[in-house]
């Protein structure tokens, strides 16, 4: 089963072809491009990076059988191109699609860089802006990972009330490096660890939703972004627009 998974969190745009054979999967290639400047975001590349990575294989767009997609949270416009090009191209061609979070695809990457036998918690971290980070808190379990609280939007010296109790933790991601002088205080960084979701790791993470799946159309439209805290206008404007 050829599978086409990406991730719009971030500025980086990450996008991988996969094939699933009954419970193994196959990385076959990957694209990773980060935002070269003002006007160049996903909308301009995400068309590009998938045809490309589709002729390298000497494929097209009908090849693919399934699609996993990076829910967030992320940057809100990024998401939303995204999911909204998969959710396209899923309907379009009558195939299965399935959302994971984008910061447990961080943790499932990250956890490969813990050392053997660790049960470390994984607490991967993307910038929020506002002077937050979208945090999430894992741990490795049984070749893939299990969220042990909520991901949220929270301030970076919050952090440390939500790790305590919960034995070993390392931070990671670009939240990390941006706040790096109130969290590297509070957790280690994990060195190897990823700054930014992966089209790999989504798809890998998605892959026992995928493998073998039918097309569902309810599934599909009821597929919606992971944004954890309100957006600008939902803030603003709590009752609608007046």
């Amino acid at each position: 089963m050829l599978v086409a998974a990406i991730d719009t969190a971030t500025p980086t745009l990450s996008c991988a072809l996969l094939e699933l054979r009954g419970g193994e999967v196959e990385v076959l290639t990957t694209r990773t491009d980060r935002q070269a400047g003002p006007g160049v975001g996903h909308g301009i590349r995400l068309p590009g990076a998938l045809t490309d990575l589709l002729a390298a294989l000497g494929r097209k767009v009908p090849d693919l059988e399934g699609f996993a997609v990076g829910l967030g949270p992320g940057s809100f416009t990024g998401l939303r191109i995204g999911l909204a090009t998969w959710k396209g191209l899923a309907y379009a061609n009558r195939r299965p699609i399935a959302g994971v979070s984008s910061l447990a695809a961080m943790a499932l990457e990250a956890a490969a860089a813990l050392p053997p036998g660790s049960d470390a918690l994984l607490v991967p971290l993307l910038d929020a802006r506002k002077g937050e980070v979208y945090a999430g808190f894992y741990r490795a379990a049984g070749g893939g990972v299990a969220a042990v609280r909520p991901e949220e939007a929270i301030a970076p010296e919050a952090v440390a009330s939500r790790i305590e109790g919960l034995g070993m933790a390392f931070g990671f991601g670009e939240g990390f490096a941006a706040h790096a002088a109130v969290l590297g205080p509070l957790l280690p960084h994990l060195d190897g660890a990823p700054d930014t979701p992966s089209g790999d790791a989504v798809g890998r993470l998605a892959a026992p939703r995928l493998d073998a799946a039918p097309f569902d159309d309810r599934a599909l439209f009821a597929l919606e972004p992971h944004y954890v805290r309100k957006s600008e206008a939902e803030v603003k404007f709590p009752n609608g627009i007046p």
